[in-house]
């Protein structure tokens, strides 16, 4: 995939002479993009944001890409039709692209379907033969090259070797670390998209007869991705993705050191993203000798088509499409924009809702310093007290007191609630707090641990429950600190909160009096005269669309901004202390 939010454009000759392009392929770092049209192929660098295409228009015309392409570090695998005869050709990126430049050419025995990397090194091959052959990739200073460790055949197993839309396989562990390659055919678990069918062949053997059993794990799947796939990013926690001759090397963090979900596999049905988190637990439940039922996976809905799942990000990448019109033109435009949506908190529900908080707390652990952590939690909190408010027979009845008990495990676990009740309706709050300390102690918590802003976000709490008391001496001691701590737009806010509560002005008078904050003309002065010091309008926050789920994670969106009526049935909004944004 491309780096998020990146964008390039088709190199212009290649596209108006070979258009349409057929086929399209990134390398797993998104550092390199591939394109192939009616004849030849192009290749592009997102570091130097060059393409490179044949000079000699007869050497592009002189073969057609069939079967697809993929990347091994710098160089580009492309199964070729050319003169009636089946090749896989390498180039590099870092040379031109012409005859003499092809670092290698395998010789096929028939039309490629497939064409996948797995693992660092190996390269699987599917033709119309029915047969999956298996090649290493050999690399040195100065050469790559391919051999031939393996095959497969298929007959009677895959009746359409056309309808083979991808493929890969899973090893265990054990051969992957220190198995003989030539010996991975007999290990392996292969996966095949066979039209929208997801298809798992699993080895075993019977009276010394190799044997593959077949089993339609998914059905509706438009694509597939196997995380383990990503080798060369999430093998080594101290491994740096392979740079290229050139030095050529983008900035890429995050990944390098996560191995959460390493072992995940990913699809898409047409209506949501799902994922099983472990794959060696799929493979075990989908053994013929073991009767149970397939794990149900985690299922991700979105409102954009998604194209890509983003592991180290915690997110789903897609496209959302837009129609622009406008007036002094007769014809609309037609966009796409990125779209993307945490996948964080549905994974950390699901490890909760198995009763597993110890997977729950790894993953956690791995997706710490994202920017947006904290709103992935508030997310996680607000989906499950929805269920609960609106008492879904499908949420366990122990999950609630499950989520709340992980949220207490994080230092800004005050901020979390507080911003979670900002985000739902007050009907929500009895729930929510069902669960959780009473709002008084949560309140004195936060003044304890100087969060005056939080405590601001509990003292409306307070006051919807009617527990503030009338003297407001809450509000009073927040008032004190944020004096105390130089914080006047906490102060304006507080003023304004007091004056919703007494109309009269009486209470501001009386708690700027015992704060000495103004003279004595300014305490004697009458409410509309403290109405007009109370009415400078705060600044406009503007949230800009780029983070998760279109906004900036540092600021998220209001879900509901109800107005909460004071004792004197005088309103006092939920704006109050909404400058606060965790």
């Amino acid at each position: 995939m491309l780096r998020y939010g990146s964008m390039s454009r088709f190199q212009t000759i290649y596209l108006t002479n070979q258009r349409p392009i057929r086929s399209a392929v990134t390398s797993h770092d998104g550092r390199y993009v591939a394109v192939a049209g009616k004849r030849g192929l192009a290749h592009y660098s997102v570091g130097s944001g060059r393409w490179k295409t044949f000079d000699d228009p007869e050497a592009e015309n002189a073969f057609v890409v069939r079967g697809g392409m993929c990347w091994y570090q710098h160089v580009l695998i492309a199964a070729v039709e050319s003169d009636d005869s089946y090749e896989l050709r390498l180039y590099s990126r870092e040379l031109g692209l012409n005859p003499e430049s092809l670092l290698h050419i395998q010789q096929l025995p028939s039309a490629a379907v497939v064409v996948s990397m797995t693992g660092q090194d190996s390269l699987l091959v599917y033709t119309s033969e029915n047969v999956l052959y298996h090649y290493i990739v050999s690399a040195s200073d100065t050469t790559v090259t391919l051999f031939q460790v393996g095959q497969l055949t298929l007959n009677g197993i895959v009746r359409a070797p056309a309808r083979v839309r991808a493929v890969t396989w899973i090893l265990p562990d054990h051969q992957l670390r220190d198995g003989d390659p030539s010996q991975d055919v007999a290990y392996a678990s292969v996966l095949f998209l066979v039209d929208a069918k997801l298809v798992l062949l699993q080895s075993s053997t019977s009276e010394g007869t190799q044997k593959y059993d077949m089993r339609v794990i998914a059905n509706n799947v438009e694509y597939f991705d196997l995380m383990r796939d990503q080798g060369t990013l999430i093998n080594s926690p101290s491994q740096s993705p392979p740079e290229s001759p050139s030095g050529e090397r983008l900035p890429i963090t995050g990944l390098h050191a996560d191995r959460a979900l390493r072992d995940s596999l990913w699809f898409f049905d047409g209506e949501s993203v799902r994922c099983w988190t472990d794959v060696e637990d799929l493979l075990e439940s989908a053994s013929t000798g073991n009767d149970c039922d397939l794990p149900s996976p985690v299922s991700i809905a979105t409102d954009f088509y998604p194209t890509s799942v983003i592991l180290n990000r915690g997110i789903v990448v897609g496209l959302d499409s837009e129609l622009h019109q406008r007036r002094d033109v007769h014809f609309a435009m037609f966009r796409h924009t990125i779209r993307t949506q945490l996948f964080l908190p549905h994974i950390l529900r699901k490890c909760l809702s198995e009763l597993d908080p110890a997977a729950a707390s790894v993953l956690a652990l791995r997706y710490r310093d994202l920017p947006y952590f904290s709103h992935a939690l508030e997310l996680l909190l607000h989906m499950v007290l929805d269920d609960e408010v609106d008492a879904n027979l499908n949420a366990p009845d122990f999950l609630m007191s499950a989520v709340v008990s992980f949220l207490s495990t994080f230092p800004n676990y005050l901020d979390i609630v507080v911003q979670c009740t900002r985000k739902t309706e007050v009907r929500s709050w009895r729930t929510l707090f069902a669960y959780l300390p009473s709002p008084q102690q949560l309140f004195e918590e936060s003044l304890e641990k100087n969060l005056l802003k939080t405590a601001g976000g509990y003292l409306l709490v307070l006051h919807t429950f009617q527990e503030l008391e009338t003297s407001s001496e809450q509000c009073i001691r927040l008032l004190q600190k944020a004096k105390e701590a130089g914080d006047w737009d906490l102060c304006k806010e507080l003023g304004r909160f007091l004056m919703a509560l007494d109309a009269s002005g009486d209470t501001l008078g009386e708690a700027l009096s015992r704060m000495s904050i103004n003279h004595e003309d300014d305490i004697d002065r009458s409410p509309s005269d403290i109405n007009v010091l109370l009415a400078t309008p705060r600044p406009t926050k503007t949230h800009k669309h780029h983070g998760p789920n279109g906004y900036s994670p540092g600021s998220p969106r209001r879900i509901s901004s109800e107005t909460v009526q004071s004792p004197n049935g005088t309103a006092a909004s939920e704006d109050y202390f909404s400058s606060h944004s965790g």
